[in-house]
């Protein structure tokens, strides 16, 4: 099960450029999914902004000599609102800009909350992803509590969601260990998302 005050714990130990490194890594493991999105909805200049923006997440976490002071708003704003035409992919989009707005935001605030929360968003993904029921446009969902909390238990258990607290601790630990460059880091988050991506309801 996702811990956050276990994660947040380990955040505050390290540096502004580490917990910068480990919240760039959860945006960089849910770009794969947001692409998702992108790809259905023909939003390739949003896919274009959110790899500028994740790239200076980066560099910041590995130079620091970057000004990213307003792409925090940049980031959240590149979130689908819920008031355009809905599709399943805009949940791991919203999820993924949150990541990203947080990301930054752990550089400018050196804040571990803001780290911990872009954590968040890759759990909530994996809980959004098996959650959902298959049902069609206009269908009604009806369900007793009881299937409701036994379907919740199988999130906990899923092979997606075990998937996601493992790389949670492998990228927290590869942050305790403070290397020179983040360029492992990037790799594994991309590799993860990409399993995901294909996995992902």
């Amino acid at each position: 099960m996702y811990d956050e005050t276990a994660v947040k714990g380990r955040l505050s130990r390290m540096d502004k450029r580490a917990k910068t490194a480990f919240a760039a890594a959860c945006a960089e493991s849910l770009v794969a999914l947001q692409n998702r999105y992108w790809d259905r909805t023909g939003g390739s200049g949003g896919a274009v902004r959110t790899r500028d923006i994740l790239d200076a997440a980066w560099d910041v976490a590995s130079n620091g000599n970057a000004d990213v002071s307003s792409l925090d708003s940049e980031a959240a704003a590149l979130a689908p609102s819920d008031d355009g035409e809905w599709s399943f992919d805009m949940g791991y989009a919203q999820n993924a800009s949150a990541a990203l707005a947080y990301a930054i935001r752990t550089w400018l605030s050196d804040d571990a909350q803001e780290a911990a929360w872009a954590a968040r968003q890759i759990y909530e993904a994996a809980e959004y992803s098996f959650s959902q029921p298959d049902v069609g446009p206009g269908d009604v969902l009806v369900r007793k509590v009881s299937e409701v909390s036994s379907h919740a238990a199988g999130a906990a258990s899923s092979a997606g969601m075990q998937s996601v607290l493992a790389f949670l601790d492998q990228a927290l630990r590869i942050c305790e260990d403070l290397p020179p460059s983040w360029d492992q880091l990037q790799l594994i988050a991309r590799s993860a998302g990409q399993s995901w991506a294909s996995s992902f309801r």
